[in-house]
């Protein structure tokens, strides 16, 4: 019986009674660090890109610029979406199989006047965040891609940080001409409150809005879709997380515009103040906590009380809502 250890691979060689092992004692992150030290290498040989499948995504200005220079609907995917193709929950949506499909449907429809946004980090990933998202999700999600048409950069609406103050005016500058002049529904989340308090809408020819629940929206999505189906005419902007994505989907194949802005009021709220990271915004509910609370204080603004059409589900006891 010997042991030695093989100085080219480190591995250790054992003869036991003429049987000949060899094993690698466990070193901590030593299989990462060889990875990543041969990785340049392996990149640089066209073989290991051979079977590397990545889909097309518009830069953030290209998709700006196509949606304001068309009439096209606008779903989005980020790592909520994602997790609940995945099988799991979010923190303001629980897990449902048929949200799940309807998902995996939207990622893979080929319908011309939908652009489908997801975030643009499936090759080149600054996000630690993301790439372990991707690493959990990216052969699933593979499986509903359309990689001969181009998809869009979801972040389209999650922009708050600017190399200046000019560029970030003249981004929401642009941003604001897809509801120039237009009679819109914007269908939120209760406590959402876009617009208010600051000047994203107020180029709008008209405002009317559809409150839905703040959490678990898809519960009722027969009634937010009846409702959006039964407000009249206009272009619908929607900010409910991933029922947005599917809303969004199903309006434009009836025939409306629909633009999944998530996030914008926040992020636009956030470059009005010059926040150098995540803040409150007082009267409306922003961080995840505060969709738990279920409390609310009520609105200033007596327009919006005036805007609101239909109520799917309260959160609070206000009184001060139409009907109610």
């Amino acid at each position: 019986m010997f042991i030695k250890k093989n100085r080219m691979t480190g591995r250790l060689i054992v003869n036991l009674f003429g049987l000949r092992l060899k094993f690698r004692l466990p070193v901590k992150n030593k299989n990462s660090d060889e990875r990543l030290a041969n990785l340049l290498y392996e990149l640089a040989d066209p073989r290991t890109l051979e079977k590397v499948k990545l889909p097309k995504v518009l830069n953030l200005y290209d998709t700006l610029y196509t949606l304001v220079d068309s009439n096209k609907s606008l779903a989005r995917f980020g790592d909520g979406e994602f997790k609940i193709m995945m099988g799991e929950s979010i923190n303001f949506q629980k897990y449902d199989k048929k949200l799940a499909q309807r998902l995996e449907e939207v990622l893979s429809n080929n319908m011309e006047n939908l652009m489908v946004g997801i975030p643009d980090v499936f090759g080149y990933c600054p996000s630690e965040y993301f790439r372990r998202v991707l690493i959990s999700s990216r052969e699933h999600l593979y499986k509903f891609m359309n990689f001969e048409r181009p998809y869009c950069d979801a972040f389209l609406t999650r922009q708050s940080k600017f190399e200046s103050e000019t560029k970030g005016n003249d981004y929401y500058r642009n941003l604001k001409k897809l509801w120039e002049n237009k009679d819109i529904v914007i269908v939120e989340g209760e406590g959402s409150r876009l617009g208010i308090g600051n000047d994203l809408f107020t180029n709008a020819k008209s405002i009317r809005r559809i409150l839905c629940p703040i959490k678990d929206a898809f519960s009722k999505y027969n009634e937010i879709l009846n409702a959006c189906k039964n407000s009249g005419e206009g272009l619908f902007i929607v900010a409910l997380g991933p029922t947005a994505t599917v809303l969004a989907y199903d309006l434009s194949k009836e025939g409306y515009r629909a633009l999944d802005v998530g996030h914008v009021d926040t992020m636009y709220e956030w470059f009005l103040r010059k926040a150098t990271k995540s803040i409150p915004i007082e009267g409306k509910i922003v961080f995840n906590e505060e969709r738990n609370k279920k409390s609310l204080k009520p609105c200033k603004d007596k327009k919006y009380y005036e805007q609101i059409i239909t109520i799917i589900e309260k959160f609070t006891n206000e009184k001060n809502y139409p009907n109610g």
